[in-house]
């Protein structure tokens, strides 16, 4: 079973309802306030498309649920159709007769899903009396299940605790198995660890029992990370002295600053990489300090401007490195020209980038100071002056 595709719909940020009824009609006022609601007594006709702080589902939805909210989706009602949510947290307390796609800080199933459940949780609990009739699919760091689930288990988890029934297969990856309680499965019990699963003692498994280890690195896959990484040297190699053949006083004076301002082009270079995540880390800072309601207008604000600074971050990479290979090949001894350079200065960085343990090393001050050092070389007023470095500024003095 693939990670369905349907995640799409965490852009769903959809408002307005199709509503057929008086009472339906008052719960379609509310799409645009804190709360959406759909009360007990209530039905709406066909899919419900929700964006609020907080959504409740007491009544009845008659199609499916797509739900955006800031702070959490409880469906204590009953849904005929599929229920797509995105939270930090979801909770399924009623009846859902389609399936549960969910993605959240935290997922608790207390009632009944007809159909699959898959979730993407930091956290997920199935509760004893919850029933899940389909495939219970879960990546998260934490999953107890203890309900009913008519099928197959599959997914990732860091810890897992499991008790109830299992109808079919259960085949995970974890790093902790423990059975916390009395458990059937029906078919086989596997799952990927380091270490033996705890309390196995309580399960009655109708299959066999499997414990298989984490697969090694594979050599083919290490021989293609190897080629990739080859390829991406030679493609960005190439793209340096192109940018050398056509900027050729810009690219000179940029490979000056790399060498006689390290730091500070490093410095510079971080900051432009990590502009991103600083305007990430504001959102989250303004939308803590501001009422829940301003959650999904700040998203509309801020949303576009991290997209817009991670895509010129991802361009700007393509050619930071060129100074700081051009830097290492004017360090290396003899007098090879920009271009010579710029070749001895990739292949340099390339082996290094090969190497075990400190390859991860190149890209981390390759690409900053290489940045940092464009930001220094278009602040000079005159490109085709570059200052005295190394040799050439002792060759002065003398």
């Amino acid at each position: 079973m693939h990670f369905p595709s349907r995640y799409a719909t965490l852009a769903l940020v959809a408002a307005g309802f199709v509503l057929g009824s008086t009472s339906t009609a008052s719960a379609a006022e509310t799409a645009a306030s804190e709360l959406v609601i759909i009360p007990e007594a209530d039905t709406v006709e066909g899919d419900l498309y929700a964006v609020a702080s907080r959504i409740l589902i007491e009544g009845v939805v008659d199609g499916d649920l797509i739900a955006f909210a800031a702070e959490e989706v409880v469906i204590t009602g009953e849904v005929s159709g599929s229920v797509t949510a995105v939270a930090p947290t979801v909770v399924v307390r009623g009846v859902v007769e389609g399936s549960v796609r969910a993605t959240a800080n935290h997922v608790e199933v207390s009632g009944s899903v007809e159909g699959d459940l898959v979730g993407a949780a930091v956290t997920v609990e199935l509760m004893p009396e919850s029933s899940v009739e389909g495939d219970v699919l879960i990546w998260a760091y934490r999953l107890t299940a203890a309900g009913s689930i008519g099928a197959d288990m599959e997914g990732s988890q860091r810890v897992l605790e499991l008790e109830g029934s299992v109808e079919g297969d259960v085949d995970v990856s974890v790093g902790r198995l423990v059975v916390t309680g009395p458990l059937e499965v029906g078919g086989d019990l596997g799952y990927r660890s380091e270490r033996g699963a705890e309390g196995l003692e309580q399960a009655d498994v109708g299959g066999v029992v499997a414990r298989k280890t984490p697969l090694p690195p594979n050599i083919r896959v290490r021989a293609l990370g190897i080629l990739t990484r080859f390829l991406v040297v030679l493609g960005l190699t190439s793209a340096a002295l192109l940018v050398g053949w056509g900027w050729p006083d810009r690219t000179a004076l940029a490979g000056d600053r790399a060498r006689s301002r390290p730091w500070r082009s490093w410095g510079s270079g971080a900051l432009v990489i990590l502009s991103p995540v600083i305007v990430a880390a504001v959102a989250a800072l303004i939308a803590a300090i501001t009422p829940a309601s301003a959650f999904v207008p700040l998203l509309a604000i801020f949303a576009p401007v991290i997209v817009a600074l991670s895509g010129m971050v991802l361009v700007l990479l393509l050619v930071a490195g060129v100074p700081s290979v051009l830097a290492i090949g004017h360090a290396l001894r003899g007098d090879r020209g920009m271009f010579g350079a710029i070749v001895f200065g990739s292949v340099v960085a390339g082996v290094v980038w090969l190497l075990p343990y400190v390859g991860w090393l190149v890209p981390l001050v390759v690409l900053p100071l290489g940045l940092g050092a464009w930001v220094l070389a278009f602040r000079d007023d005159e490109p085709g002056q570059t200052e005295p470095v190394g040799d050439q500024s002792e060759a002065a003095t003398t």
